[in-house]
């Protein structure tokens, strides 16, 4: 009789161990893709918030021209408020801070303060605001109670990316009230948001006469969001 073999004297193959993780290049190329995405994320999401901020910079300042126009009806011009040099920082403050004061009624119309006189010797007691302010932003909390009757030169109108926003029409000081005509040849007043980079140049503009050549061309200029437009 025949003895039963095996069907094989040879021993079963060993199955060769297999690696389940990534390579060095297999993660370093997933960093990449992950870094791409990431990038476009942020840059669609960045063009997104700036968009919006230059649509809230239009909508503040068309707020501010109504006012200036229902101001003007009223009072027969805008407010005069001066700015040497619009690239200082301070005086793009100031001029904010001077431009609400007068839409508010605390400041007559040529700067002259309540309880004070004018040129013509008249008296100037404050009137009726022609001008939400709750419809804007302001760089610190509206004054309440006694306060609120003369605002602080710290409380302005700021633009969505917290800068003064930018206003000039007749210089006070090259002025008289009563008279016509005058160094200013501008039709109407100056009134913008610095944009996103939050610079302004001086370059190509007159303050007394209001007069913009190459001024909306310089470098700090180009991304300035005007009134009306």
């Amino acid at each position: 009789m025949f003895s039963k073999t095996p069907y094989s004297v040879y021993p079963p193959a060993q199955k060769r161990p297999t690696n389940s993780g990534f390579t060095l290049i297999e993660l370093l190329m997933v960093i990449a893709v992950i870094m791409v995405l990431a990038g476009i994320t942020f840059g669609i999401s960045r063009g997104v918030q700036n968009a919006q901020a230059r649509a809230q910079a239009k909508a503040e300042l068309a707020v501010i021209a109504q006012a200036l126009e229902s101001y003007k009806s009223k009072f027969g011009d805008y407010p005069w408020v001066g700015n040497s040099d619009v690239a200082v920082d301070l005086n793009r403050r100031n001029a904010s801070h001077g431009l609400m004061k007068t839409l508010v009624g605390w400041q007559a119309v040529d700067g002259t303060q309540d309880g004070g006189t004018n040129s013509l010797g008249q008296k100037f007691t404050h009137s009726k605001s022609v001008l939400d302010v709750s419809k804007l932003s302001l760089s610190q909390d509206w004054p309440t109670s006694a306060t609120e009757a003369s605002p602080s030169g710290t409380t302005y109108f700021t633009d969505p990316w917290g800068n003064a926003y930018v206003y000039i029409y007749k210089d006070p000081s090259s002025h008289t009230l009563g008279t016509s005509g005058g160094p200013w040849e501008r039709f109407g007043y100056i009134l913008f948001s610095l944009g996103p980079d939050g610079k302004a140049s001086s370059t190509g503009l007159e303050e007394a006469s209001g007069e913009m050549s190459n001024f909306r061309d310089q470098d700090d200029n180009i991304d300035n969001i005007y009134s009306g437009e």
